[in-house]
This record gives C-alpha cells, sequence and structure tokens, in this order.
C-alpha cells in the first residue's frame, strides 16, 4: 500500500481579492473535509502576506485527489473563485514518517 499523498497549495489572491477568495475557501474546506479519501484539509493564512493562503491538504492516494477535484465543491470554488486568484503552486509529497 503507498503512503498517503500530501498537498501544499500556496493560493494569491489577486489585489483587492483576498476577502473574496477567503470566502470561498472557507466554503470549500467542511466538504472537503467529509471526503471519504481526505485524511487533512486545512486552511491557512499567511502571517507576513494577507493575500496568500497555504491549503495543507493529505490524501489517502492519488486516486482520492483526482476524485476530490472531480467534486461539486471543488468545481464550484473554481467557477467562482479561479478568476480571484494568481496561479496556485502545488507541491505534491509522500509522507515518510
Amino acid at each position: 500500500m503507498s503512503s498517503p499523498l500530501t498537498l501544499i497549495a500556496t493560493i494569491t489572491a489577486l489585489p483587492g481579492h483576498a476577502q473574496a477568495l477567503e470566502a470561498g475557501l472557507r466554503q470549500l474546506v467542511p466538504p472537503s473535509q467529509a471526503e471519504a479519501g481526505c485524511l487533512q484539509y486545512n486552511l491557512h493564512r499567511h502571517q507576513d502576506q494577507p493575500n496568500r493562503f497555504i491549503m495543507v491538504e493529505q490524501w489517502l492516494d492519488t486516486a482520492a485527489l483526482s476524485a476530490h477535484q472531480q467534486t461539486a465543491h471543488f468545481k464550484h470554488f473554481v467557477d467562482t473563485c479561479g478568476s480571484l486568484l494568481e496561479p496556485v503552486d502545488h507541491q505534491l509529497m509522500h509522507r515518510i514518517l
């Protein structure tokens, strides 16, 4: 069995859109945390850059992450907030310990 997949997503709001982006991200968290393959899904705001958000995600496996990206709540976030942000920096990794 493979180790869980961890995703660190750095999400930066375009100027003037941090509040709207945060609202959209807050709506995304509860249904994502309820997904069967979700082990962790936590939203953070950067301490020194208030327009930057960090999502720390952990998924059972790659299939669980792929399924998440096909959910109605994820697609709704992309449709409603995708134009409010810079390209997202995704860091994918496998937990060792």
